[in-house]
């Protein structure tokens, strides 16, 4: 009997251990199992609840998450809930970090430690450490040893009874926990345990079921994001190529199958290099992938200017693009994205406003501001260097007033262009010929002495004299007089410029159709002429009150109004009582510095004209000139005028053009404020005309803005010009300023302006310049 209870108890014992070390194994599992998705998302609070749940368990002293490296994530002890220990180490021993059994810490009658291993496909990632009490074991123990000899057969059977019925329902459940973490595990989500206990596995499975509910809202708001980002990424203009961390294509949205010529599906897998092929725009070398770049150099790169995208099919596409690293939590990098889009019209509309910027609209010549930037390189050349000379020649047409006067402003345009075309067929390539004013022309030499720019010169002469226009069967002989003057160290563009009108100046004044170099002796013969001729006319013109005035009506096109607004225009009437336009005189008067006076004379004449139709005008457009804008005496001058008509001051608008605001900004800002002050308005003419419009704009204090006629003339044929007007108009209703219209020509161009927005109107469509006497 006795070797019979000794063998009882021993297999009594044997079976309780076995018992608790199986259970300790399966809730360390199980705790490793539910800890999963909190271990990969690194949330604490997460898995303090898992484990504080499990110390509802029969037995429980502790139990512990920690990641693969033993740093202890969280912690709970049943007796002791005090202690923490997160942020602590635990030694595994010399167990590998990538051992996926279990771990047994303590095995003995006292307690059991196991930690399971936490898993992604195969991987561990941390351990879920279990430790149970087995002091009721022992006590069972002594209990059948105190009992066994009185009740050895009953033990037996109930022992037995009892093993099976516990081992039998404890292990069933398990298995049908492993079952359903087995099928999570191939992608099955609609699982329902429903076990019947009330014990630690009914608790287990009830987190269980609480995790895969978690899961699947998981991974349906994954998808939902997914979905939309798809959305998004099929939306938007731009093209989108994704690759994964080899450089090899992932996705591509519809604007970059568009783009390139591949679908996303037969790109995917293919290298960005052969489906995203980029080149120089000029060369044609290939341009290094900025997906790569990005990857390599881990920051955001974006593309070179004159970049262009050969699709699949050969095209030719001009691009702006930009490429980006995609990181992931870890820092590592895992692709990257790039988003382009076409820029062919853009670069297309930036090459045309280059060109306009720098080229005569008209001849498609090199303009003012062309020539004048060569021109300042070749001083510049030449005073690095002394011994250098470059040479200017200046042509202007002896009988280009006459085609004007004669046939019309259509046939004037016409002589230019074949003149352009005439005097282009005698220059080289390396010479930059312009046009720099409305018939004069000027072509810059580099390394070229005066006498070899006379030959030159001569030649220009000489097939502009033996050129014959033709105009509706009439016949021009066109002439032209030239002057030709060096480029040498001690030049500067004012005296340059000076020089070479001074020596056409005296070519036509010793009988026109002819070639003079100047010297410097022609200053002060050309001074006498101009002086004996232009400064006396233009003076006695004012004492004689011979400068008449001339009103263009300026046209409301968004509304109509009862009373008129008028540009003053300013015509010169000579002894003989002929009209000179300003074309003839204001050159002279501005070289002379006369225009100071002239625009005061034109104001006091024109409000003393709107004091005589108060009631009728609603706004009068008065020019002011540049040099009168840097001249205090005539501000002043101007100032006390307002100041003596206070009570008409609101019907008065001085124009300034934007060269001369911006040439003058300094002083224009403070005087224009103080014309403002008196209650006038202003307004910017000739807005547009150069690259600084918009940047200057804000800096002025004007109330309304003329477009340049240049952009309004060809707005139904020249999309570039029409934008222009668009953009212009754009602005002027952002800064709450009107806008104008100016060379409004026909009903088609009005009716257009009128549906983009533009306030106001003047041109010939609408009313000729008339003398203010007989205006109304």
């Amino acid at each position: 009997m006795s070797i019979f209870i000794l063998d009882l108890t021993h297999r009594q014992q044997s079976f309780l251990i076995k018992e608790s070390y199986d259970s300790t194994q399966g809730i360390a599992k199980t705790l490793a199992t539910n800890s999963t998705p909190w271990v990969l998302s690194n949330d604490l609070v997460g898995l303090e609840e898992i484990i504080t749940a499990q110390s509802q368990q029969t037995n429980f002293i502790f139990a512990m998450i920690t990641d693969a490296d033993g740093k202890v994530l969280s912690y709970h002890h049943k007796d002791r809930p005090a202690d923490r220990h997160v942020g602590e180490y635990i030694d595994f021993g010399d167990k590998p970090s990538g051992q996926a059994q279990p771990l047994v810490f303590f095995d003995n009658v006292d307690v059991i430690d196991i930690a399971a291993p936490i898993l992604i496909e195969q991987q561990v990632i941390g351990w879920a450490r279990v430790q149970m009490s087995r002091h009721n074991i022992s006590n069972s123990i002594e209990l059948v040893t105190a009992e066994g000899v009185l009740y050895t057969l009953m033990a037996i059977l109930v022992g037995t009874l009892f093993a099976w019925i516990m081992g039998t329902n404890l292990t069933k459940d398990i298995y049908k926990l492993i079952g359903a973490t087995q099928k999570v595990q191939q992608g099955e989500r609609n699982i329902a345990l429903g076990l019947k206990r009330k014990d630690e596995l009914k608790t287990l499975s009830e987190n269980f079921q609480a995790m895969l509910t978690t899961i699947q809202d998981n991974e349906h708001a994954l998808f939902t994001e997914k979905e939309r980002a798809e959305i998004t990424l099929k939306s938007i203009g731009d093209g989108v190529i994704t690759t994964d961390h080899q450089g090899r294509i992932t996705y591509l949205n519809p604007v970059a199958e568009h783009l390139t010529g591949w679908s996303s599906q037969s790109a995917e897998g293919q290298p960005v290099e052969e489906v995203f092929a980029i080149y120089n725009e000029e060369t044609l070398e290939p341009v290094e992938n900025p997906a790569l770049k990005s990857m390599q150099l881990q920051k955001i790169i974006a593309l070179s200017n004159h970049t262009i995208l050969i699709n699949r099919a050969g095209e030719k596409i001009s691009i702006e693009d930009s490429g980006a690293p995609i990181i992931d939590k870890s820092g590592q990098t895992i692709g990257s994205v790039l988003v382009f889009h076409d820029a062919t019209d853009a670069r297309e509309l930036k090459r045309r406003l280059t060109w306009q910027a720098l080229h005569d609209p008209l001849t498609g010549l090199k303009n003012r501001q062309a020539f004048e930037n060569q021109l300042e390189i070749l001083i510049s050349d030449a005073q690095q260097d002394s011994s250098t000379e470059h040479s200017l020649i200046y042509i202007d047409l002896d009988q280009f007033k006459i085609v004007n006067d004669t046939v019309g402003h259509q046939a004037g345009d016409e002589l230019l262009k074949q003149v352009a075309l005439v005097l282009k067929q005698q220059t080289r390539d390396s010479d930059l010929l312009a046009r720099i004013g409305g018939d004069e022309f000027a072509l810059l030499l580099e390394n070229c002495s005066t006498e070899h720019a006379a030959t030159i010169a001569e030649k220009l002469r000489s097939s502009l004299a033996g050129y014959q226009f033709i105009w509706e069967n009439r016949g021009f002989d066109i002439g032209a007089s030239i002057g030709i003057t060096a480029i040498h160290a001690a030049s500067n563009k004012a005296g340059i410029m000076s020089q070479a009108d001074v020596a056409c100046y005296l070519a036509k004044d010793q009988g026109r159709n002819r070639v003079h170099i100047y010297r410097e002796d022609d200053l002060v013969l050309a001074q006498q002429f101009n002086q004996l001729n232009w400064v006396s006319h233009i003076k006695e013109a004012i004492k004689q009150e011979r400068f008449v005035l001339f009103a263009q009506e300026i046209v409301p096109l968004q509304h109509a109004s009862t009373q008129k607004r008028v540009e003053i225009l300013t015509r010169l009437m000579n002894e003989e009582g002929r009209i000179i336009t300003p074309d003839q005189f204001l050159p002279a008067a501005e070289r002379f510095n006369l225009m100071a006076e002239l625009d005061i004379y034109v104001t006091k004449q024109a409000i003393n004209w709107l004091q005589s139709h108060a009631d009728a005008i609603e706004l009068i457009n008065i020019n002011i000139s540049g040099q009168s804008l840097g001249n205090p005496q005539f501000n002043a001058m101007l100032l006390q005028v307002l100041e003596n008509n206070q009570t008409l001051n609101h019907k008065v608008c001085f124009e300034i053009t934007e060269t001369a605001a911006i040439t003058h900004m300094s002083a224009s800002i403070s005087f224009l404020n103080s014309i403002k002050n008196f209650g006038c308005k202003l307004a910017l003419d000739d807005f547009g005309s150069g690259f600084s419009s918009f940047s200057w704009l804000k800096s002025l204090p004007v109330d309304f803005v003329k477009i340049d006629g240049n952009f309004v003339l060809d707005v139904l044929t020249d999309s570039v010009d029409a934008a222009m007007v668009k953009a212009i108009h754009q602005i002027t209703v952002e800064m709450h300023i009107h806008s104008i219209a100016e060379f409004v020509e026909n009903e088609a161009v009005s009716d257009w302006l009128r549906t983009v927005g533009i306030e106001y109107a003047q041109g010939y469509h609408f009313h000729k310049p008339s003398p203010i006497d007989t205006f109304f």
